[in-house]
């Protein structure tokens, strides 16, 4: 009879231990609902900066920008298989129709940014810089085996827009556009969460050649940033872009290189 008597009193609304309860469960629910209200944006950014669907990512504070960075690589990896998939329904007609249709799908659906991005970064090389990446890019996707060229495109796409992040990390931005948005903003959360997707993802398909693809990239990463500071004395967006094109190429041509 006393213990029920507790529990009444317990729930009675002005009972100190109603109070308590509140106390305890009202900053845990409005955390919860953040998070849920949080995700969808990451998302709704992370579709709108990694891929050529920007009108996703319009109208969304640079918080959530900022935070879709964590979800970056995931982004790339569906444009990457989706352009494998482009790819494989070509391969019957041969492997330089299938390197085209792969390689033509990557850029439509990051809406050609990385190769523009090359062109203003590489300056009087321009077109002729964007041209032998290119010409690189079709080389190695028609070295690939038929059966590897998704895997090869997504993980390629996957790591140049880690790649990306690895430029908002710290740092600072030179002009405006999506640089002036997110250089030097991405914190250690997203950082943390793009690299474990990515790091994960590639050692875990690829086992000790993800290892050799990841510090190919890791390296391309960084000297592309070093270049960056040199000649700008901060990131732009052109250089964002052109940091995800040189990545893309590198993991392509060293998994065209260990097919062979």
């Amino acid at each position: 009879m006393g213990l029920d008597s507790h529990d009444a009193d317990f729930e009675q609304p002005g009972s100190p231990g109603a109070f308590a309860s509140r106390a305890v469960l009202t900053p845990v629910a409005r955390l919860a609902s953040a998070r849920r209200v949080a995700v969808p944006r990451a998302l709704r950014a992370a579709v709108g900066v990694g891929s050529a669907f920007a009108a996703a990512s319009r109208g969304l504070p640079r918080n959530a920008l900022v935070g879709g960075l964590a979800v970056l690589p995931a982004v790339g990896a569906v444009v990457g298989i989706l352009a494998g998939g482009a790819s494989r329904l070509a391969s019957g007609r041969g492997a330089a129709a299938a390197a085209i249709a792969g390689v033509a799908t990557l850029a439509a659906l990051s809406a050609g940014r990385p190769q523009r991005g090359l062109a203003t970064a590489a300056a009087p090389l321009g077109m002729a810089a964007v041209a032998v990446v290119e010409l690189a890019k079709l080389w190695a996707v028609a070295t690939v085996p038929a059966a590897g060229r998704p895997l090869a495109l997504g993980l390629a796409a996957m790591l140049g827009r880690w790649a990306l992040v690895v430029q908002c990390y710290g740092g600072r931005p030179s002009g405006g556009g999506l640089a002036a948005q997110l250089v030097g903003r991405a914190r250690l959360q997203e950082f943390g969460w793009a690299s474990t997707l990515a790091f994960g993802a590639a050692l875990a398909l690829l086992d000790a050649v993800g290892l050799v693809v990841l510090l190919a990239a890791v390296l391309v990463a960084v000297g592309a940033r070093v270049l960056a500071y040199r000649r700008a004395g901060g990131v732009s967006e052109a250089a964002l872009w052109a940091t995800v094109e040189a990545v893309e190429t590198a993991a392509l041509l060293i998994l065209a290189a260990l097919a062979r």
